[in-house]
């Protein structure tokens, strides 16, 4: 199956692989107040980000902590959330 056969929101193809996804929209965006961030190495605002699919998708909505940039986080470096915690 080619990438122009697909029915996706966008695709990437090498020729013998296409590679499709979903387009995700904003749902929610609640604050969680000032965190450290260990990626800036100083405190400012943190978010709790839920994203859902742009229209009908196999992929269910998605979230996450995000801070003012994507590359900001306020768990320490190898840490995770698991989805107990959320």
């Amino acid at each position: 199956m080619s990438a122009d056969q697909v029915t996706a929101d966008w695709c990437v193809s090498d020729g013998q692989f296409s590679i499709c996804g979903t387009a995700m929209k904003e749902h929610s965006r609640t604050s969680e107040g000032i965190k450290w961030c260990f990626h800036c190495r100083r405190r400012h605002e943190f978010f709790w980000v839920v994203m859902v699919p742009d229209g009908l998708s196999y992929y269910g909505p998605s979230a996450g902590m995000e801070g003012v940039t994507s590359e900001c986080s306020d768990l320490f470096p190898g840490r995770y959330y698991e989805i107990e915690e959320i």
